[in-house]
């Protein structure tokens, strides 16, 4: 099956540079609003009857708007990254204070890249875990050869390396297909 996976659109603790994982559920904002639309536009031509989502505001508004009227549907796992105590801080000083745990997580050839994790966290391991289980959910009851599903962009880069063993940042609103 292909999964088109696509990341929400903006909101002001992206502007911010908020760690706003699992534990910080904030609306998109204006910005975010267009961005959608945009990503609905692009996905006009394709063939769905639903968009899976994580239960977080953020992805949820912009699966609602890409849907255009088609169904939408909160999946469990699908949410982005639990950071634990960094949830709410400024990016810059979450990657100041846990430095040490953020080398390792960078380091794909260190031995705990997979489990390392910031306090009261998830580990790149757990998300991915959660991940493929609602992945392999959507498999089981989705009727077409392809699924269209809204996340996060911590999410995304997990399941992107894992896949095609590529890092690649992903932008709000910007998707990728892959088949699983």
């Amino acid at each position: 099956m292909l999964f088109y996976i696509f990341r929400h659109g903006e909101t002001d603790g992206n502007v911010k540079n908020i760690v706003q994982g699992a534990g910080v559920d904030m609306p998109l904002n204006e910005h975010g609003k267009e961005q959608a639309a945009a990503l609905r536009d692009i996905f006009a031509d394709l063939d769905f009857s639903t968009i899976y989502c994580s239960r977080m505001t953020r992805a949820r508004q912009t699966a609602e708007i890409v849907a255009s009227g088609k169904r939408v549907e909160v999946v469990a796992g699908l949410e982005e990254i639990h950071f634990g105590d960094a949830e709410g801080m400024l990016s810059e000083d979450a990657h100041e204070k846990y430095a040490d745990i953020f080398k390792v997580i960078r380091d794909i050839k260190h031995p705990e890249f997979r489990y390392a994790h910031i306090p009261n966290a998830e580990s790149v391991q757990d998300s991915l875990d959660r991940a493929y289980k609602a992945l392999d959910y959507i498999k089981s009851i989705e009727k077409g050869s392809r699924a269209v599903v809204a996340s996060h962009g911590g999410l995304m880069y997990n399941l992107y390396l894992d896949r095609f063993g590529l890092r690649h940042p992903f932008a709000n609103c910007e998707y990728f297909v892959m088949e699983y």
